[in-house]
């Protein structure tokens, strides 16, 4: 797998808190090259918002952009 922003090589990461010494209910990905972290959820809210973009007059009301 390669990383969505560098192009990396992607690594199953089990993450490990170094505050309480245990770990942590995280299973992800995580790029070797740049340290970007991916989870299920994380490549979920990536493809909704593909989505969004990709669909015609889905584009979100700004505020001020209205017509007075």
């Amino acid at each position: 797998m390669n990383c969505v922003r560098c192009n990396g090589l992607i690594v199953s990461d089990d993450s490990f808190s170094v505050q309480t010494g245990s770990s942590s209910n995280f299973h992800g990905w995580r790029c070797v090259n740049c340290g970007m972290l991916a989870d299920d959820v994380i490549n979920q809210n990536r493809q909704v918002i593909v989505r969004r973009r990709l669909s015609p007059g889905a584009e979100r009301r700004r505020y001020g952009s209205e017509a007075a």
